[in-house]
């Protein structure tokens, strides 16, 4: 009998002592939430758009880069932007063309908070990329990117800034075609993937549904600079073709144009959108011998366009602009922070709807960009671009109807 008081204020002490410290945690919960909070704030408040491009500033890729033409649209927004407008973060590295490469530093840039990334344009290196990026929430928005896979891989977080490699080959079937050309010799590589193998199959696909006809089909190597064993064949060839259509990369199709026109070929040499590389005019030398050269691009340019204008000032502020592909990267940055501040949000997957949202967005490769219809890239006209005194022109600028790839 003697202890049990004595029990009775031990238990009375001892929830004593627990509703303090329970007073107590709540005390320290309630700081931390608030912190918390307040750090949150401070976030939204800041409302950074971070872009990670991990580009080829060095390799085959690197007269393709992106990154100055970003640069300089971000830098652009940014100086006008208002106090509640968000602010560009770039982050920017080279990825010396390697795919593996390039979806490491994807992975860093969305370690570093990047709603939107791109890497190699290629799918080797998307695709990984876009697999890495979907449970950040975050956006592979690819610039320059046209391959069909990347469109066939059911990747709802993957955004290609330039019209898929069919229509760029339809664009350029119906313009050939306009111009009288009949017969077609292709030039195919599997170094590309469908970019260098397919693309020159879906134009003859195109040409032939025109009422052309295709002759032959030729193989060849990426980094070739012996053109002969394909001239010969060409030369050999009992219908002698109109045009030859090749998509490769410089300087190996200045190189090609060069030695055709030196063995007496004097017919259309088509291109796809590599051929839009300033390097062209230089490798192929003779302004005489581009007369017959015509490439489907993302943007008119040598023609005093808008496009032109926009390089021009970015060259004159200090940037080491490549070309075209300047004018895509400066519209994913263009289009993303349109969209962030439309949307009210840089929440990654918010940011990705909004991208996609009706009536598109202002841009420098087209008065409007718009992703709603499609998803996965624009829609838009396609140029065709040609030569006459040396000196580009713009051929034809508009939506090929007929694109059987993509039915």
């Amino acid at each position: 009998m003697s202890g049990s008081p004595r029990r009775r204020d031990g238990a009375w002490e001892l929830q004593q002592q627990g509703r303090r410290r329970g007073s107590m945690d709540r005390m320290i919960l309630g700081a931390a939430i608030a912190a918390a909070g307040l750090l949150q704030v401070a976030h939204a408040g800041a409302a950074d758009l971070k872009i990670g491009l991990a580009v080829a500033m060095t390799g085959t890729y690197a007269p393709y880069s992106e990154a100055e033409g970003a640069r300089c649209m971000a830098d652009k927004l940014n100086k006008a932007a208002g106090a509640g407008d968000p602010k560009i973060e770039l982050m920017i590295e080279d990825n010396r063309s390697d795919p593996q490469l390039s979806v490491s530093l994807g992975q860093k840039f969305l370690d570093a908070g990047a709603q939107v990334i791109t890497g190699v344009p290629f799918p080797d290196a998307l695709i990984p990329t876009a697999q890495i990026a979907e449970p950040y929430g975050a956006t592979v928005f690819s610039a320059p990117n046209t391959q069909i896979e990347m469109q066939q891989a059911g990747l709802d977080n993957f955004i290609a800034g330039a019209v898929p490699d069919p229509i760029n080959a339809a664009a350029t079937a119906d313009a050939l075609y306009g111009k009288g050309a009949r017969t077609v010799a292709l030039l195919v590589s599997p170094d590309a993937g469908s970019y260098s193998e397919k693309l020159p199959e879906w134009f003859g696909e195109v040409f032939e549904h025109l009422g052309g006809k295709v002759v032959s089909k030729l193989n060849y190597s990426w980094g070739t600079t012996d053109w002969s064993p394909q001239i010969a064949s060409i030369k050999a060839l009992p219908e002698k073709p109109d045009a030859i259509h090749v998509c490769g990369v410089l300087p190996d199709v200045g190189i090609l144009i060069r030695q055709l026109r030196a063995n007496g070929y004097d017919g259309w040499v088509a291109g796809c959108d590599a051929f839009d590389d300033k390097s062209l005019e230089g490798t192929v030398g003779d302004p005489a011998s581009l007369e017959k050269v015509m490439f489907a691009t993302h943007g008119a340019t040598g023609v005093d366009s808008p496009i032109d204008h926009f390089l021009a000032q970015c060259k004159a502020d200090g940037y080491k602009i490549n070309g075209i592909f300047d004018a895509l990267g400066a519209d994913m940055v263009q289009i993303s922070y349109e969209a962030a501040k439309k949307s009210g949000t840089v929440e990654p997957a918010a940011l990705r709807e909004a991208i996609r949202a009706p009536g598109g967005y202002p841009g420098t490769t087209a008065p409007i960009i718009s992703f709603a219809e499609k998803k996965g890239y624009p829609v838009k006209a396609v140029p065709v671009m040609g030569f006459s005194g040396g000196k580009r022109v713009l051929i034809t600028d508009a939506q090929p109807t007929f694109v059987p790839a993509l039915k």
